[in-house]
């Protein structure tokens, strides 16, 4: 039975780490990582025999009302320094339970037990502080600039050698255990702050991961001294991981581990900043008129993204601490809608945590194929209409490929710098978390918007109308009757709302016509499409589509990614990507037809609004779609009539 348990926590601990890989099933695979959790728990209450379990189950309900309301409480401001203490407070328990073992006495019958809960005595320590001070520094408690002591270095090396000296101590002289450990205790603390208040900058995602990765390593080591399997398998998982991703962040960053641990700067005043402050004189002292902040600046900025065909959009820091994801996921919606190519450049350092600004754009609804990696989206910046920087500083910082010395400097960034033209919606132009200077703000192709990010995005989306400076709106009906027009197949999706429009007539005239054009069209029908099993079935019988061209769900889902055009009609939680992306609705779990795999998606509905379930459809907002929002039955009548003029 034991054995039985193990294996469950197991496999579903590795679930979870495998889901994460994909961002659309990261939820599941945190749900599978914390049934992993409930498992082993389980697994320790049966081991042990532990019957009487009412002192277990009152520490776990002050621990669960606890973290309930944490998690309610922060927002995603906060969320760096809450993961920051999350990675103490993993440290701590680590530190408490080795040093339970070890004054229990366990480690006279198991010398290794001893070794490792020695070791997870002094890690488990040094994580707690380190991450309190990291989580200190994002939170805004305390400087977050590196803060160097005299000596510093010197201080780290002796520190060091006490830790090695009070950690051998207990196994010369047992008798005075207590005494070492508790020493070890301190001065591993101490350690912890030291190693981590002189890391600032751009060097705090790399820190983060860091103490993530040694919070593993302390639950290991906590685990082979009271001699837990499943501990150790846990805490190895989390420690490779955390491994894994400082390696990762120090790559991003150009940046060798030692070199981010090791080394520091020390300046009394920010890099470049007499460079950029006289370039900005220069400015004033022509009378330029686009200053930044003027309204000449601003209203250049629209007709800047009004004429722009491409866009790419740069999020940073600044974005989470103005709360302005919602907005920037907004206006990106509505440049979309103007028909512009819109994408989303993460720089893998963005923010204080790895993953930062994915995790908000995320919550903002912004389409995870929208987001493209730094690799990928800078050999397209010189032929970038319009690069839009809101909140970010250090990762679109020419100096860091330009400039030798600094804390940025050999860090690769988004090149920004090299689009056609670059809107910065920053809050100032004061340097960024490494305190270099931005010679991007004087450059001659940006204008600059300072203030509250989150306002002025909201201002350009009220003033981008995608009209006024002679760009056409997107015209839906257009490309809706283009891509009919080349595709080679369409594969047409019924649901209620074209019963209700009584639209079939005119849906199996459209595919007659396609027909004759050399399209091959059939019809994917879902399950509960309608209102009664088999409602479209009946509906398209009664309009002569023949039983041979229906196409069941699990027939159908592997040919859209091959399909040309999907032909929504009247349909809305069938093709709803919110069922398999999204938990806790009423469609959660439900299969559905993907549409959202062809390469053109055509909605012929009423209007945008949930379907029956009242779940919103992330399917209008994909840039693929085509939306036709009128009575069913008039938007294909129009596509037909366009096909017929074409011919």
């Amino acid at each position: 039975m034991t054995l039985l348990i193990e294996f469950t926590v197991i496999f579903l601990l590795m679930a979870g780490v495998w889901l994460f890989r994909d961002p659309r099933k990261a939820k599941a695979g945190n749900m599978s990582a914390a049934s992993a959790l409930l498992f082993a728990m389980i697994s320790i209450l049966y081991v042990h025999r532990i019957v009487d379990i009412a002192t277990v189950v009152i520490v776990l309900a002050i621990g669960a009302t606890i973290g309930y309301a944490v998690a309610k409480a922060v927002d995603m401001t906060n969320i760096p320094a809450m993961v920051a203490l999350q990675n103490g407070a993993g440290g701590a328990a680590a530190c408490l339970v080795s040093l339970v073992e070890l004054m229990r006495g366990g480690h006279t019958i198991d010398p290794v037990g001893m070794a490792a809960g020695v070791i997870g005595l002094s890690v488990g320590s040094l994580t707690f502080s380190g991450s309190m001070a990291a989580g200190a520094k994002l939170a805004g408690k305390i400087r977050q600039t590196p803060q160097i002591l005299p000596a510093h270095s010197g201080l780290i090396r002796l520190n060091s050698a006490l830790i090695l000296i009070v950690g051998a101590a207990p196994f010369i002289f047992p008798a005075g255990s207590v005494f070492f450990y508790l020493a070890l205790i301190l001065l591993s603390a101490v350690f912890g702050v030291l190693f981590s208040i002189r890391i600032g900058g751009a060097d705090m995602p790399v820190l983060i991961s860091f103490l993530n990765a040694m919070t593993g390593l302390g639950a290991a080591l906590c685990g082979m001294a009271i001699g837990n399997r499943m501990l150790i398998i846990f805490g190895a998982v989390v420690a490779a991981s955390g491994s894994i991703l400082t390696y990762l962040m120090c790559k991003a960053m150009n940046r060798s581990m030692a070199g981010v641990f090791t080394t520091y700067h020390k300046q009394s005043k920010p890099f470049g900043a007499a460079e950029t402050e006289k370039a900005f004189a220069g400015q004033s002292d022509a009378g330029e008129a686009d200053s930044p902040g003027s309204e000449n600046a601003f209203e250049k900025a629209v007709d800047i993204i009004d004429d722009a065909r491409n866009v790419v959009i740069i999020p940073g820091y600044g974005m989470a601490l103005a709360k302005a994801q919602k907005e920037v996921s907004e206006l990106g919606k509505k440049l979309v809608l103007l028909g512009k190519d819109v994408q989303y450049a993460v720089h893998p350092v963005a923010g204080r945590m790895p993953g930062h600004m994915n995790v908000l754009l995320a919550e903002a609804g912004v389409d995870y194929d929208m987001l493209v990696e730094m690799e990928a989206v800078n050999p397209d910046f010189p032929d970038t209409d319009l690069a839009l920087i809101v909140g970010a500083c250090d990762v679109v910082n020419p100096s860091a490929i330009e400039t030798e010395g600094t804390p940025i400097s050999g860090m690769p960034i988004l090149t920004a710098h090299q689009a056609k033209h670059v809107i910065c919606c920053n809050f100032d132009t004061r340097p960024g978390y490494s305190g270099v200077e931005n010679p991007l703000y004087a450059n001659e192709n940006t204008t600059m918007l300072p203030g509250d990010a989150g306002e002025t995005i909201r201002q350009l989306l009220k003033a981008v109308s995608g009209g006024e400076s002679g760009t056409a709106v997107r015209d839906f009906n257009a490309e809706a009757s283009e891509s009919l027009a080349c595709a080679k197949n369409v594969v047409i999706i019924p649901g209620y709302g074209m019963a209700l429009s009584k639209a079939q007539f005119k849906v199996v005239e459209l595919a007659s016509i396609l027909s004759d054009r050399g399209v091959s069209v059939k019809y994917a029908i879902h399950p509960v499409a309608g209102r009664m099993p088999g409602h479209m079935n009946v509906i398209l019988a009664e309009a002569d589509v023949k039983y041979d061209d229906l196409l069941e769900m699990d027939d159908v889902n592997p040919l859209f990614k091959d399909t040309d055009v999907a032909l929504v009609v009247g349909a809305c939680d069938v093709v709803n990507p919110s069922a398999i992306e999204t938990e806790g609705t009423p469609i959660s779990g439900m299969p559905i037809l993907a549409a959202y795999d062809a390469k053109t998606i055509i909605i012929c509905n009423l209007d945008e609004k949930p379907g029956y379930s009242g779940v919103s459809n992330p399917l209008y907002e994909n840039p693929k779609t085509v939306m036709l929002l009128d009575d069913a039955r008039a938007s294909v009548s129009a596509l037909i009539s366009s096909l017929k003029e074409r011919g």
